[in-house]
């Protein structure tokens, strides 16, 4: 039997696999993956707007990439 669970965003009941799971343990989050998915690019659209934000994000992403390249996860296949 497939496990139902309901939405509080949209208030759908959708199938469990139509919902992400946790970082620890093996619970369900609270909102489906389309729900989750428009709730970040609405964050991140947010956060755009404010140029100080805007800075502080691409300062995050250029730390993220120095620390993927120092560790040789360049992502970059078998150049």
């Amino acid at each position: 039997m497939t496990a139902v669970k309901r939405c509080p965003r949209c208030g759908q009941r959708k199938s469990a696999a139509e919902f992400y799971r946790r970082r620890r343990g093996r619970r369900l989050s609270a909102y489906c993956q389309s729900c989750t998915r428009a709730a970040a690019r609405e964050a991140r659209r947010r956060r755009r707007q404010d140029p100080a934000a805007a800075e502080g994000l691409r300062a995050v992403d250029r730390l993220r990439q120095r620390r993927r390249r120092a560790v040789g996860g360049h992502g970059g296949g078998d150049r």
